[in-house]
């Protein structure tokens, strides 16, 4: 029994991470219209901004500012990079585009901080005991606050103006403008939130466990994964972090050595397999 409950715990806290950081890719897609690696610069900006805050601020005000600086990285990218670039080159170049932006972040992150992995606090987390759950507060609390995350940016998109200029972008974001959508404000806004939500998962990374710069891609490339195996909607990617978390901690339980990117790659290819050009179709879903 105490095995189960740890197993569970462990896929629920991968959820929460996998989550923050699939939706945050799910929505830049959307809007965007292409498969946008920028993404995992503003995770790591998030990890190593809440990193140094850290130094000298309680981890709350530590992770604020994280999130806050990779809302801003991602908001500037949307605007001064993304933008003109989506009027002049194809969707492809535009992802190569966002490839070198990812690189470059993690080049530069070695630089500043070496390629070693960082850990916002050492020695033992402090655990709250649940009987007969055992569970960190740093989970408890980036646990609640995805959840947080997820319901308001379900909330912002279909309750408001500018969620919904959003979803009218991610249908067809010709006939959009035609209508009067304000297509480049909705877009901005929308990086903004990606950055903010992939920022949250930098710092929840940190905080949870030890983080190098390698890690945005390896991240990156999960959340791409939920997001195919989630198919129709931002809760879709919601649902397919799940599907991830509990393949990756299930076959990692009970195998040994690190197999999060081979159950990464095998789960995208056997959705690939089973749904046929799924690839072609996901450029087709709705938020």
């Amino acid at each position: 029994m105490p095995v189960a409950v740890d197993l569970i715990v462990a896929i629920l806290a991968l959820w929460a991470l996998y989550a923050l950081l699939s939706t945050a890719f799910s929505l830049s897609f959307r809007v965007g219209g292409f498969f946008d690696l920028s993404v995992g610069a503003s995770f790591l900006v998030g990890a190593y901004a809440t990193w140094c805050c850290s130094r000298v601020a309680p981890v709350a005000v530590s992770t604020a500012c994280g999130v806050v600086l990779a809302g801003v990285l991602a908001a500037t990218l949307g605007r001064w990079l993304v933008a003109p670039l989506a009027v002049r080159v194809s969707p492809m170049a535009l992802f190569v585009a966002t490839l070198a932006i990812l690189y470059i972040g993690q080049s530069v992150a070695a630089l500043a901080f070496g390629t070693g992995a960082l850990v916002l606090q050492s020695g033992p987390a402090a655990t709250a005991e649940i009987w007969p759950v055992r569970v960190t507060y740093v989970q408890l609390l980036f646990g609640a606050v995805a959840l947080a995350a997820v319901v308001a940016l379900r909330v912002w998109l279909r309750s408001t103006p500018w969620g919904r200029f959003a979803c009218a972008i991610s249908d067809d974001r010709s006939l959009a403008g035609l209508f009067g959508v304000p297509v480049e404000k909705a877009i901005f806004r929308c990086y903004w939130v990606s950055g903010i939500l992939a920022g949250l998962a930098g710092a929840y990374f940190v905080a949870d466990r030890a983080v190098d710069p390698s890690q945005a891609l390896t991240m990156l490339l999960s959340a791409m994964v939920a997001a195919i195996v989630g198919g129709e909607a931002i809760l879709g990617a919601v649902l397919g972090a799940l599907v991830l978390a509990v393949m990756e901690k299930t076959l990692g339980f009970w195998l040994q050595g690190n197999w999060q990117t081979t159950v990464t790659f095998a789960i995208l290819l056997s959705v690939l397999i089973a749904r046929g050009g799924a690839l072609a179709q996901v450029a087709r879903r709705r938020m």
